[in-house]
C-alpha cells in the first residue's frame, strides 16, 4: 500500500519531486500497465501539493511516455514503459555553469553525429533530413514554435547515423533540458534575422550530411552548436583559453 499522506517536499521543483516519486513506484510495478493513476485529488492530498503543481507532474510523465491520458477518464500508466534512458539528468540542480558544461558534450556528440549521419545515412533518411529542414523553415515563414521542428531534424539526423545511442542522447536532452532552456530561447523567437542565422546554420549541415561530406557536416553542427551556446549566454562563462 501507499502511504495516504506525505509532507511537502522542498528543494527541488515539487512536481518533478513528485513526478519522480511516482516514476519510481510505476516502474517498481505498484502501478500496473493500463491501471488509472490516482485522481489529481488524491495525489494533491498525498503529495501536499496545488493541482497546477501535480498537473505539472503528470505532464512530466506523459512526457517521457510513461503515462497517458483520456478525456473525461482520467491517467493511465502506459501499456509498455519505455526503457530507461542511457542518461538522467536533474534539471533543478542545474546552473548556467552546468548547462554549459552539457552543451559542451552535446556540441562534441551531435557534431560526431553529423558526420556518421553523412557517412551512413540511406536515401531515405537523407530524404527525412531534407523534409525536416523544409518543416523547420515553413514554422518560420508562418511564425509559428518551431521548437518541435528543429527536435525533428536533429532527431532524424541522429537516426541516420544507426546508432540508436545518438538517438537516446538527442531525446534526454531536448525531454530534459527543454524546461532549462525555453525562457532564453524566445529571444531567438523574437529576432527575425536571428531566426535566419540559425536556418543558414541548420542548412549548412545538412547540405554536410544530403553531399556526403562527414568533415563539412561535422564543422557545421559545432558551429551551430557553439552559437547556440553564444545565443544563450553560455560562452560568457567560459575562462580565456577554454
Amino acid at each position: 500500500m501507499i502511504s495516504g499522506s506525505q509532507p511537502p517536499i522542498r528543494g527541488r521543483r515539487l512536481s518533478s519531486e513528485a513526478a519522480a516519486t511516482l516514476e519510481r513506484e510505476i516502474r517498481e510495478g505498484i502501478y500496473l500497465p493500463n491501471a488509472k493513476l490516482p485522481t489529481e485529488a488524491s495525489l494533491m492530498k498525498r503529495f501536499g501539493m496545488s493541482r497546477a503543481v501535480i498537473r505539472e507532474a503528470i505532464a512530466e510523465l506523459r512526457q517521457t511516455n510513461l503515462v497517458y491520458t483520456q478525456q473525461g477518464s482520467g491517467t493511465f500508466i502506459a501499456a509498455i514503459l519505455p526503457e530507461r534512458s542511457a542518461f538522467a539528468l536533474n534539471v533543478d540542480e542545474i546552473d548556467q555553469r552546468e548547462l554549459r558544461f552539457i552543451y559542451e558534450m552535446r556540441r562534441e556528440i551531435e557534431a560526431g553525429a553529423a558526420a556518421q549521419a553523412a557517412t551512413h545515412a540511406t536515401q531515405n533518411q537523407r530524404d527525412e533530413i531534407a523534409l525536416a529542414l523544409d518543416r523547420l523553415a515553413i514554422s518560420l515563414e508562418r511564425k509559428v514554435d518551431g521548437e518541435k521542428y528543429d527536435l525533428a531534424l536533429h532527431q532524424a539526423i541522429a537516426a541516420a547515423t544507426g546508432n540508436h545511442f545518438f538517438c537516446d542522447f538527442i531525446d534526454f536532452f531536448y525531454n530534459r533540458m527543454s524546461m532549462a532552456i525555453s525562457t532564453a530561447r524566445r529571444h531567438t523567437a523574437r529576432d527575425a534575422k536571428l531566426e535566419q542565422i540559425v536556418q543558414v546554420e541548420h542548412q549548412n549541415i545538412v547540405d554536410g550530411i544530403l553531399n556526403a561530406e562527414p568533415e563539412e557536416a561535422r564543422a557545421a553542427m559545432r558551429l551551430h552548436l557553439t552559437n547556440a551556446s553564444r545565443r544563450l549566454g553560455l560562452l560568457s562563462t567560459e575562462s580565456k583559453g577554454s
